[in-house]
């Protein structure tokens, strides 16, 4: 079979359009290699007797040997797989004319709308890869020849797409579990293009899920009660891979914000003027303004009320004092990363717990009552020298 011309660019155009009505014919993955372009046979060979056992047309008869091939070539290419839409319409009008439509569609109109069927498939191949193999498919449909074509579909898109998937593991290190890290090292080492391409398929989520039980069994030791919670419900449930997932990237953070957020508004009730200023700040803020007000700014806010609180009566933060019994929560941070780390910032205690300064409000009430009681004392010593005057006039 002659290859042909190459096409010019308004029926490439043409064909690329027809990608988006086309229905798909490729897996939902990128990466799934398109059926390579079929060839028509040299010579179709089929035995000399009516395979179909009659119902062919009055200019087609049975006993015609090449209808009789021909019909058998046609059905072949009709089971094949890799037939695309236009060849499977073409192949299905010329079974139901005459031998000579057969023998047409065969000499002719398969090659022509193979080549149809193979430029669809490159234009949807690169709507879904990647950057490697978006230039790839670029590359052949502007070259606009079978060859260049057909040589993608077989070969070009396979080797664009390892290219791919090699960067795909590179993206998948940072901030990874220790599974993942050994099994991306090993592949990026020298795993072949299968098993690259197996493992960012599915190979990745089995490991990455062993990982996050690791992660999420870690977290529970310094978990708030909201948090600690949902990791024991999701763990007692046997959960997928993709719940396990979902749980380390979005749901951890959602309920460790909960219980920062609890913590917070308990501080409200005995605090300072900016410890409240402060936590009633952060409430209305994002989960990282609450993150960072447990991890800094409630300090921040407590020594300011304190040293007000010192400079009006010496008291040395009487009201500070009030709050030391509010505790942070342990589970302090944000928790922003990828979820495949672990860990967050522990919360200081709130608030001072040293004794009262000797110099603060009840040293004042200690000075009023030792004044008292110096002048019960001189009171006594007075009445007690008058008596004694009497008693020796007397005698």
């Amino acid at each position: 079979m002659k290859n042909g011309p190459a096409v010019k660019l308004p029926r490439i155009a043409s064909a690329v359009a027809a990608a988006a009505m086309a229905p798909a014919v490729l897996l939902a993955s990128p990466a799934l290699a398109a059926p390579a372009a079929v060839e028509r046979p040299a010579a179709p060979t089929v035995p000399d007797t009516d395979p179909a056992g009659g119902g062919q047309s009055a200019d087609k008869p049975a006993e015609d040997p090449q209808a009789a091939k021909d019909l058998a070539a046609i059905q072949a290419i009709l089971a094949d797989p890799a037939s695309g839409p236009g060849v499977r319409e073409a192949a299905e009008k010329a079974l139901k004319g005459t031998a000579a439509d057969m023998r047409t569609f065969l000499e002719v109109e398969w090659a022509k709308q193979q080549f149809e069927d193979d430029l669809v498939r490159v234009a949807q191949i690169e709507a879904a890869g990647g950057p490697a193999v978006k230039r790839a498919a670029a590359a052949a449909l502007q070259a606009g020849t079978r060859e260049a074509v057909t040589a993608f579909l077989k070969e070009g898109q396979h080797a664009a797409r390892f290219e791919d998937d090699k960067v795909e593991l590179a993206r998948m290190l940072p901030g990874a579990g220790k599974g993942i890290t050994e099994a991306v090292n090993k592949l990026l080492d020298g795993g072949t293009r299968e098993q690259v391409r197996e493992f960012v398929q599915t190979g990745q989520h089995k490991v990455r899920a062993e990982d996050d039980r690791v992660l999420l069994l870690g977290l529970l030791k310094d978990a708030g009660p909201g948090l600690k919670d949902g990791i024991v419900k999701l763990l007692e449930k046997n959960p997928t891979p993709e719940e396990l997932r979902t749980f380390v990237t979005k749901t951890q953070h959602e309920l460790r914000d909960g219980d920062n957020t609890a913590l917070i508004r308990a501080m409200l009730k005995d605090a300072g003027p900016e410890l409240k200023k402060a936590a009633t700040a952060a409430l209305a803020g994002t989960p990282a303004d609450r993150a960072e007000f447990l991890k800094t700014g409630q300090h921040t806010a407590r020594d300011k009320d304190r040293a007000a609180e010192g400079g009006k009566d010496g008291s040395g933060g009487k009201d500070a004092d009030k709050n030391a019994s509010a505790k942070p929560s342990p589970q302090a941070g944000t928790g922003s990363g990828s979820g495949s780390g672990g860990g967050s910032a522990k919360a200081a205690p709130a608030g001072g717990s040293g004794p009262l300064a000797s110099t603060g409000a009840n040293a004042g009430v200690a000075v009023t009552a030792g004044a008292g009681a110096a002048a019960l004392g001189a009171g006594a010593g007075l009445l007690y020298a008058g008596r004694r005057r009497r008693a020796a006039a007397r005698g």
